[in-house]
């Protein structure tokens, strides 16, 4: 009868202590997923992608001129005759 007595208890002991830890864990998260922490974390991993991007795009052949190419001559070709 008393070994039952304290498995109960002892299960009942976790479980409160396993509830107030989580309760504490979701009370915390919650005051640090705000909208302004969430968009700032987006505007970081999109600045961080930007600049992946840049310097994939430089380590590699493919960079593209930034000035205009030069016009030809768009007259007609004196032929023979």
């Amino acid at each position: 009868m008393f070994t039952r007595l304290k498995w109960f208890a002892a299960g009942s002991a976790a479980t409160l202590g396993a509830g107030i830890y989580v309760g504490a864990k979701v009370k915390r998260a919650r005051e640090r997923i705000t909208p302004e922490t969430m968009a700032r974390a987006g505007v970081s991993t999109a600045a961080g992608m930007m600049g992946a991007l840049g310097r994939r795009m430089q380590r590699s052949d493919a960079v593209v001129e930034t000035t205009p190419p030069a016009e030809e001559p768009g007259g007609v070709e004196p032929g023979p005759g």
